[in-house]
């Protein structure tokens, strides 16, 4: 048994920089320019995103290597819309597996391109039982990568 823990977090922006924004996000080979959490990545295709490919990135904390493996599960797109889910495909520090407390983690990012629009990130995921005593910070991080990763998007632009 876990336990769930989501965050979302939304900004308003006119309907031109969220198509901006989502043309940065779907081309990975931009990632690094923009994206202070891609130091460096690798991806299915440099110049597109599309659903069933993979995405990985890379950053140093505290001089090691830190490696998020994704998967682009689905795609949505409607007439002034386009929602990505992106699913974890593995997480690891200097090659070794570590999140293996997190079940699940899933960031949803809706990209809204008309007036009174913007863009949305929902992050969830689930905890084990032994991250529980983690929760509150794991909340908290997972806000602060949200909140990185729409600030970065919005100075792409």
């Amino acid at each position: 048994m876990g336990k769930d823990i989501a965050n979302t977090i939304r900004r308003v922006m006119p309907p031109g920089d969220v198509e901006a924004a989502l043309i940065n996000f779907r081309t990975p080979s931009t990632w690094p320019k923009w994206n202070r959490n891609a130091n460096a990545m690798m991806a299915t295709k440099a110049e597109s995103l599309d659903e069933g490919d993979h995405v990985a990135t890379h950053q140093v904390i505290k001089g090691s290597l830190i490696e998020v493996r994704w998967l682009i599960s689905k795609i949505r797109n409607g007439e002034s819309f386009t929602e990505i889910i992106l699913e974890t495909d593995g997480m690891s520090r200097n090659e070794r597996p570590i999140g293996k407390g997190l079940k699940d983690l899933k960031i949803c990012i809706t990209f809204l391109s008309e007036k009174d629009g913007g863009i949305e990130i929902h992050s969830s995921c689930t905890i084990s039982s032994l991250m529980l005593i983690f929760a509150n910070k794991l909340r908290k991080y997972m806000k602060k990568q949200a909140e990185d990763l729409l600030d970065d998007l919005e100075a792409s632009i």
